[in-house]
């Protein structure tokens, strides 16, 4: 394999005129999702309640620890739970799969308990895997007792604790899929054999208001206020917002996201067909590009991106037009935040004793081009 390291160091002021409007929140925490950089804060690591958004980490922690197609027996405890429901019956059968939209969509506390007590069998097992994964997050100052977010008085998290929980979650791809559906139909099977449908409904109002939208997670409880993590993927622009307290909340997030992303300072760090290696052989000649562009939005820094291509030292087969031959790694700050395809831009015939020249000077020379 050839790697070749390309290390940009970007540095950037950023201008925070733009969030002094935001006021109602008793905390803020704007993250930029890619690079990890606290874009805007207020009062982000006071310990603070928070009601349902308790249930980001209980959806990773279930799809971290079970399958889709689990099918879970829902115990009388838990279909009896207070507060906000996924209308679960005592004795009915669902999958892992619909009970994760029960608990998303519909906020639904007693789906969080039937999670637990099938994943663990034990409810305070369960939230103990919820502490573990804190920790191993960074989420040093958060601290779960339930697995929905009725109050206790131990039971907390900071801002700035639950924006690294939620940049976690969303690389899941499962997770993302359920937190920013709008709507989904759930079946349960009853104990007298009958099958049921329930409709659980996204209420989430930035789905529908804020293009790229990933819905995450709503909570309210007395003593937590309206708490609301929200988080948008939009033409390489990448943050998460989460306010805890805020009796504004929908209007915070709109306000913040213009805010944030006026701000930002996006680089496009790969080009579809930047040129990474010319091969040739004695039938025919071939140029091994990128297939798509990468672009990153940065708020802060400074920030040290490496370019790493990766393809065969010796190509001694035929490839198609289109074809992947290798990839293209970047990395930011030593961690891998995405890929890109190499592929042929045209047919290519060769046979072992193909002469392959290695040529990077257009790459690097796009590249740069492309980010100062």
């Amino acid at each position: 394999m050839t790697r070749v390291i390309l290390i940009l160091l970007i540095f950037l002021m950023i201008p925070q005129t733009g969030f002094a409007s935001v006021d109602t929140a008793g905390a803020i925490c704007v993250m930029n999702t890619v690079t990890g950089e606290i874009v805007y804060s207020k009062n982000a690591d006071e310990k603070r309640p928070m009601a349902s958004t308790t249930k980001i980490m209980t959806l990773i922690t279930a799809l971290e620890n079970s399958e889709p197609t689990d099918f879970v027996t829902v115990s009388r405890d838990a279909s009896y739970e207070e507060g906000s429901s996924a209308y679960t019956k005592p004795g009915a059968k669902i999958s892992m799969n619909d009970l994760c939209y029960g608990l998303m969509l519909n906020s639904g506390n007693d789906a969080a308990v039937a999670i637990a007590e099938h994943i663990c069998g034990d409810v305070d097992k369960f939230v103990g895997l919820m502490n573990s994964t804190a920790k191993k997050i960074g989420a040093n100052d958060t601290s779960f007792k339930n697995p929905n977010g009725l109050h206790n008085d131990e039971h907390f998290t900071t801002a700035s604790d639950l924006a690294k929980i939620t940049r976690y979650a969303l690389h899941n791809d499962e997770f993302c899929k359920i937190v920013s559906s709008k709507m989904y139909t759930s079946k349960m099977t009853l104990p007298d054999g009958s099958i049921t449908e329930v409709e659980y409904i996204n209420h989430n109002k930035l789905l529908k208001d804020m293009e790229g939208c990933i819905g995450v997670k709503t909570g309210f409880t007395k003593n937590a206020g309206r708490c609301l993590v929200s988080a948008v993927d939009c033409e390489g622009m990448k943050y998460i917002i989460v306010t805890l307290n805020d009796s504004d909340d929908w209007n915070t997030h709109k306000t913040l996201y213009e805010a944030v992303i006026e701000s930002a300072d996006k680089k496009t760090l790969v080009r579809a067909g930047d040129t990474i290696r010319h091969i040739s052989s004695d039938k025919s000649k071939c140029n091994l590009v990128a297939e798509s562009d990468f672009t990153i939005s940065t708020n802060g820094g400074p920030n040290e991106f490496e370019i790493v291509n990766n393809i065969p030292q010796n190509i001694d087969f035929s490839i198609n037009k289109g074809e992947k031959v290798g990839y293209i790694e970047i990395k930011l700050n030593g961690k891998a935040i995405g890929n890109v395809n190499i592929i042929a831009d045209r047919d290519f015939k060769t046979d072992k004793n193909a002469d392959t020249t290695k040529c990077f000077g257009f790459v690097i020379i796009n590249l740069w081009r492309n980010i100062v």
